[in-house]
């Protein structure tokens, strides 16, 4: 695993494996290459001129030394024009260095990358500002460095095996180091690759139950969590979560994290609900084999709710929070719930099941009935892999948020632009309400209309949240990717604990 350390150490100095040298594709000079030996300036000059290492956005070289300095890689990474440097790009230009470190087999390197300044034109980003870039860094360098190999054979002659680098150095010049963001970036990056590991893990091992037990390594002297089973959740009568997991021998649990600390900054409580299928067949209305593949990721609502909770506890933020995790696994049984079945929710509403594939609707269901009656938060946040409708309108790279209370939309758009966990915003208008009538029910559970799935999944949900401030977000597109993307690894992306991290923190 790498730390992140800071070094005032002079460049020409520097004895690590590598070095990482920011370059802009408008600059007249280059002072740090200037500051190395005339052999490197010459390799930079030649590659420049020629046009082989243009210094635009995304773009990246190494220069070998040769044994003519201290260090035995110059990394060159291009930031494009000056002045026009946006905080996601030095995020993706930090997790780039990192990986090429890791292919150089390094075991330490320097990162200029903190040197450099933002773009400060976007006044809607807390993050454009240089007192945040140390922590930008640092997080991209710890995201980067994750890898997931718990079912990979240890073969120390396999490639990939190597780990990477162990050590990452971030150059400031000043002593004004501040510890507390490396600090920080380190819990976020921790609870993101938290929440991978949870995801990648095999279905078989992470189930309800699974899930629930994880939450209960939470509990400490400001950190209550209850755990719902199978009985208590028929006596209160959350009848939607037993339904969706009556199919599986696997039973189905609601989980309540309370994180409760003695000081509070704030006296607003915030409840994060999480959608957490941890396999989901489809049910009787059965996925095809090709759809049914990557679906032990229909638990990254829960995940990120869970992990949220985590890093809350270490970064001792002074506010109330829940998290709700909403447990079930959704497979296909004699004792399946079936289409056509009507159900009574937690919250006494009804529905019809029009198809038992829109399942992580009814479990959240009768959560956030819960959340709101029970726990009585000021504001309520769902995350949920929910709709593939979802990733069409918005593919892999941004969440869906639906809300109608407009203070939240905002601070979530400025949240996610702020920690490059993004989310566009789709309609709640109540002219969509129609499409979810049931002719025998209070509602049916699929819409009467092919189109614009996303919302009218949001739609079934509002119909279970009465009077707080409330948003959904469908992460069902960035929670899993089929490629690397963006410094985002392929499969778990952890999408949502950043977000919330970010959300939360201001």
């Amino acid at each position: 695993m790498v730390n992140c350390k800071y070094t005032s150490e002079d460049i020409q100095k520097l004895t690590t494996d590598a070095i990482v040298i920011p370059c802009f594709e408008d600059e007249k000079e280059n002072k740090l290459i200037k500051s190395l030996n005339k052999e490197i300036q010459a390799e930079y000059e030649r590659l420049r001129k020629n046009k082989i290492f243009t210094a635009k956005q995304g773009k990246s070289t190494t220069i070998s030394t040769l044994n003519t300095s201290n260090t035995k890689n110059i990394i060159l990474i291009g930031l494009g024009k000056q002045g026009k440097l946006e905080a996601k790009y030095l995020r993706r230009a930090s997790n780039t260095a990192h990986k090429i470190a890791k292919k150089l087999r390094t075991t330490s390197y320097t990162s200029f990358l903190a040197t450099v300044e933002l773009n400060n034109s976007n006044k809607e980003s807390s993050n454009n500002n240089k007192t945040n870039i140390d922590f930008i860094t640092a997080e991209a360098i710890y995201l980067a460095a994750y890898d997931f190999k718990k079912y990979k054979s240890k073969d120390e002659e396999d490639p990939d095996n190597y780990e990477g680098p162990t050590q990452a150095l971030i150059y400031k010049q000043t002593k004004s180091q501040d510890e507390a963001q490396l600090k920080k970036a380190s819990i976020v990056a921790e609870a993101t690759n938290y929440a991978r590991d949870l995801i990648n893990t095999s279905p078989s091992e992470v189930y309800p139950e699974f899930l629930a037990s994880e939450a209960l390594k939470l509990k400490s002297a400001n950190t209550k969590v209850t755990v719902l089973d199978e009985k208590e959740l028929k006596k209160i009568g959350a009848n939607t979560i037993l339904a969706v997991g009556q199919g599986s021998v696997r039973p189905p649990r609601l989980v309540i994290i309370d994180y409760n600390p003695k000081q509070k900054d704030k006296k607003e409580t915030v409840a994060i609900v999480g959608k957490g299928i941890t396999f989901d067949s489809g049910g009787l209305n059965i996925k095809p084999g090709a759809y049914m593949e990557s679906m032990k990721c229909d638990m990254s609502g829960a995940a990120a709710a869970l992990s949220t909770l985590k890093a809350v506890q270490k970064l001792n933020i002074k506010q109330r929070i829940y998290a709700v995790l909403a447990c079930a696994e959704n497979m296909p049984d004699g004792n399946s719930y079936r289409p056509d079945d009507v159900i009574t929710s937690y919250s006494k509403k009804t529905i019809e099941i029009g198809n038992t594939d829109a399942e992580g609707r009814l479990v959240l269901a009768d959560a956030l009935t819960y959340t709101e009656k029970n726990l009585k938060p000021n504001k309520i946040i769902d995350f949920a892999t929910l709709t593939g409708a979802c990733v069409v309108a918005l593919g892999y790279e941004t969440s869906g948020l639906m809300t109608t209370n407009e203070e939240l939309a905002t601070e979530l758009l400025k949240a996610g632009q702020d920690s490059d966990d993004l989310v566009w915003r789709l309609p709640l208008w109540k002219e969509y309400k129609k499409y979810m009538k049931s002719s025998i029910a209070d509602v049916r559970n699929i819409s009467s209309i092919r189109g614009a799935g996303a919302i009218t999944a949001a739609i079934f949900l509002q119909h279970f949240v009465k009077e707080t401030p409330w948003a959904h977000i469908d992460i069902a597109g960035p929670a899993f990717l089929p490629e690397a993307k963006d410094g985002k690894p392929k499969n778990a992306t952890g999408v949502g604990v950043r977000l919330m991290l970010e959300y939360l923190s201001n």
